[in-house]
């Protein structure tokens, strides 16, 4: 949505309005707006989209619509009229939406959930009335709906949520007509007699790049939820005791040219059958239990395809719909209108479901290795009661194991991951109309570790912490804070494997304030971070502050890449909101940063500077630049002593064009520099075709190339390399090309029926060059092979093996690795039809379809390479599955 869509340029090309400035404040210090819902007394409107019903003739109307944008406090263009009502079943909503150019109404028809490029009518309803909380209603003039959650008092929007709702509309000579039946059952509130809840109407009338709001604030001011009017009149209504069920079956077939036809587990054809439930079931009028027995996730999209290069673990976003939905209730470090910058993640839904820890291999034989453990089952608590929103998740995974075939035809399994339980609570209580907050969160994971193979796992992992948010001097300043902490526990094994990770490196030679404790059976930390913002008016401000402890570890059910930092930032930006001669909105960012570990070592030190700008016409263009200054490496070696990060900048330049245009379309490249002459050259775009008024199709491609001067490639222990502590760290040259590219078409053929296509070609290749060691610590000295005296390096077996000698006929013994050049591509595809029907219940049918493939040759021929991905191996899913919604 549009609560933050300024978008920044140039000072002295801007003129504010003081006139509408003092006009504008007025406004927001006036009350909320008021509108009383009228009962139904002689029977529930039709939802037909026409507002003949007696109802609406005596319900109040609401109007007087302000404009967001593109003027922010200007009188809506196009006058809106709302009436509410209700009975002991449903809240109504009639919306006359008034237009003096009928024929230029934009209704797309597109799957559910897409507002892209269409007219809308959205109804926000703070049914908690709690000033945070937002349930949202959309419809466009196709009948096209939309749903979703947006909490912590911000537009940040959650639309996993699918509630069971209608809506009706129909478009005339006066413009266009909404009707909507939302549910109690829906909905989540108090029990009183008689309430008052907060709402909202918003209306985008696309051709106009236009957002006006019944009840409006100004653009610069922070909040979402509590801006709100107030909705009167609801009297004597209860929410029935929900219980919905959702049971559903699955078909797949699998084919896979990859697999070996002697395989006994896996011949390349496999078929399963399965079923499974979802349940949801209120508690209270604002409690609700939802459960999954055996959950399936056929439909949802694959992970994008990636070379990873360094040390830390990927970030992928959560696609399973039971963990999308309401994952809002589980993030930590919720702020005003945001996240707090430097909060850990202390739940990370994807670690339920991982693929197992230990995978296992049989020379000579078959193994069946499972791809992801399996959930027996999940429930989630989520509410509000006694003042306090309330979120309880616990999940429970199998024990895996994995079958092997030995080379002489006998059998045996091997386990691979142990039965665990994963547990979630979060409390928060507002004070002060949501104008301050306070949040509590922890976690819990245990495993059922009973065999010794496994005994590298943690037996017990919890972290827990606490975060708060205070908004003050009239909203215009606000502070957030966190503290949580952790504590691993486990056999020797685990705890040391936790001492030696990516995350800590205790093991670094260089340093004496951390060491590996290999008797130690716990590990324990914690984490804290703070900032402090100026949020409204033309200048803004603010500092940051965080700390993460060596030993704070949550990687069991959180995400975590690194800790052993001390973080301290600020930032200033000036914005103009008016529209100025040459741009509409406008804003100047800077920022500086330093970062040491916990010895002192300086870790980072930068700056950044962007401008970024709409102009009139609603082109834009964004340009940053970033400085950073030499600093240390810890993580350079892998568990080593420190190197040198070289001083390096970058230049970012971002133009997009007018989204309301049938074809639209953005460009954006990045270069940058270190000043021992690595070098990279990052571009991509995105371009956005509206084939046809229920056709959208998109193309966003990507590509990068990387010159790095030291690239790590691997370490061996050696008593005569003494000048860095009795190990060679072997570096290269790499030449790195890289293009990739996402490409969707959405066809909708009813607002109900859907058909989406996903694809993603993917071509990766690294040529490793100029093979040399580390010669010093914290430096970026090297030594290299074959061009240093006294040292060589040939190539054998082709090119697949190099042997590497630092002396010639000195002590050190030669050192044979293998090629680490390679060349990857694939292709991975999903296309989705989707039949909502009847309310609720769905059929879904998926081809899932991949290739991928490994080479050792680094070169790099974009149309060879292309259409090389077709040689590959293919691996085909076929899915049907059909859920029913009950209802009571």
């Amino acid at each position: 949505m549009l609560r933050s869509r300024v978008l920044p340029a140039l000072s002295l090309l801007l003129m504010a309005s003081p006139a509408r400035a003092q006009m504008a404040q007025g406004v927001l210090d006036d009350e909320p707006p008021r509108i009383s819902a009228v009962r139904a007394a002689q029977g529930a409107p039709r939802v037909d989209g026409r507002l003949d019903d007696a109802v609406w003739a005596s319900a109040p109307v609401a109007t007087g619509f302000r404009q967001d944008f593109p003027v922010d406090g200007d009188p809506a263009s196009e006058r809106t009229e709302v009436r509410v009502a209700y009975d002991d079943q449903a809240l109504y909503v009639g919306a006359r939406l008034l237009d003096s150019d009928p024929d230029g109404i934009a209704g797309r028809l597109a799957r559910r959930d897409n507002e892209e490029a269409s007219d809308r009518f959205i109804v926000s309803i703070d049914s908690y009335h709690d000033h945070r909380t937002a349930f949202r209603f959309s419809v466009n003039p196709s009948g096209v709906r939309a749903d979703y959650i947006a909490t912590n008092d911000s537009d940040n929007e959650d639309f996993s949520w699918d509630p069971v709702w209608e809506a009706a509309t129909s478009i005339d000579q006066q413009g266009w007509v909404v009707e909507m039946r939302i549910p109690f059952s829906q909905l989540r509130f108090s029990g009183a007699d008689e309430q008052t809840w907060g709402i909202n109407f918003t209306r985008r009338i696309f051709r106009k790049s236009e957002w006006a709001a019944w009840s409006w604030w100004e653009n610069e001011e922070q909040g979402f939820a509590s801006h709100f009017g107030h909705l009167d009149g609801l009297r004597g209504i209860q929410s029935p005791r929900r219980l919905e069920v959702l049971p559903y079956t699955v078909a797949k077939t699998d084919h896979d040219q990859t697999a070996n036809p002697n395989n006994p587990f896996n011949d390349g054809s496999l078929q399963s059958v399965t079923a499974g439930l979802d349940v949801n079931l209120g508690v209270t009028s604002d409690l609700t239990l939802n459960a999954t027995v055996n959950p399936d996730f056929g439909q949802v999209e694959a992970d994008p395809a990636e070379v990873n290069l360094t040390v830390f673990e990927t970030f992928f976003e959560e696609r399973r719909p039971f963990f999308v939905e309401g994952a809002n209730l589980f993030q930590f470090g919720a702020g005003s209108g945001g996240f707090i910058f430097g909060a850990p993640q202390l739940f990370y839904s994807r670690r339920v479901g991982r693929a197992p820890s230990r995978p296992v291999f049989e020379p000579g034989g078959f193994v069946d290795n499972p791809i992801n453990t399996s959930i027996l089952a999940a429930t989630k608590l989520s509410g509000q009661t006694g003042g306090w929103s309330i979120g309880l998740l616990e999940a429970v995974t199998g024990r895996e194991v994995a079958p092997i075939q030995r080379a002489d035809g006998t059998r045996t399994e091997a386990v691979v991951e142990p039965r665990s339980n994963y547990a979630v609570a979060s409390l928060r209580r507002d004070f002060r109309e949501g104008s301050s907050s306070i949040g509590i969160l922890g976690t819990a994971v245990n495993r059922d570790i009973a065999d010794p193979a496994l005994s590298f796992l943690p037996s017990s992992a919890y972290s827990g912490g606490i975060d708060f948010f205070h908004r003050f001097g009239d909203n215009r300043f606000v502070v957030n804070g966190t503290f949580s902490g952790s504590a691993v526990r486990g056999e020797p094994d685990a705890i040391t494997r936790l001492q030696r990770s990516s995350a800590r490196y205790f093991q670094r030679p260089d340093q004496d304030y951390v060491s590996v404790d290999t008797a130690a059976t716990s590990l324990t930390g914690y984490a804290t971070s703070f900032q402090i913002d100026k949020v409204s008016g033309d200048w803004l401000v603010g500092a940051d502050f965080y700390a993460y402890s060596p030993g704070f570890e949550i990687n069991d059910a959180g995400f975590l890449t690194g800790v052993d930092e001390i973080f301290t930032g600020f930032r200033v930006t000036r914005r103009w909101l008016e529209p100025g001669k040459v741009f509409r909105t406008f804003r100047i960012n800077a920022t500086g940063f330093r970062s040491q570990n916990y010895g002192g070592t300086r870790t980072g030190r930068g700056a950044f500077l962007g401008l970024n700008g709409q102009f009139l016409n609603y082109w834009g263009s964004n340009a940053s630049f970033n400085l950073r200054s030499d600093n240390l490496n810890p993580a350079g070696t892998r568990g080593g002593p420190n190197t040198l990060l070289p001083a390096n900048w970058s230049l970012n330049v971002v133009g997009f064009s007018d989204g309301r245009k049938r074809l639209s379309g953005h460009l954006w490249t990045t270069y940058a520099r270190n000043r021992f002459d690595g070098w990279g050259l990052f571009s991509g775009g995105g371009l956005t075709w509206r084939a046809a008024s229920n056709i959208n199709v998109s193309l966003f491609p990507n590509f990068r190339r990387v010159r790095t001067i030291g690239q790590y490639v691997t370490a061996r222990p050696d008593p005569f390399a003494t000048g860095t502590f009795g190990a060679r760290y072997l570096y290269a040259e790499l030449h790195q090309h890289q293009v990739s590219a996402t490409i969707r078409m959405d066809v909708a053929l009813s607002p109900d029926m859907s058909v989406q296509w996903y694809a993603q070609p993917f071509i990766s290749t690294g040529d490793y060059q100029e093979f040399k060691e580390l010669t010093a610590p914290g430096s970026y000295d090297f030594l290299i092979y074959g061009a240093s005296a006294g040292s060589t390096i040939e190539s054998r077996d082709d090119g697949r093996r190099l042997v590497a000698d630092p002396d010639g006929p000195g002590p050190v013994a030669p050192w044979h690795f293998a090629n680490p050049d390679f060349r990857v591509r694939s292709l991975r595809s999903n296309l989705v039809f989707r039949w909502e029907y009847i309310p609720g219940s769905t059929l879904f049918l998926v081809w899932n379809h991949g290739r991928s493939g490994f080479s050792p040759n680094p070169e790099f021929s974009f149309f060879d390479q292309l259409s090389g991905i077709l040689d590959e191996d293919m691996q085909n899913t076929f899915i049907v599955k059909l859920n029913y919604w009950l209802s009571r």
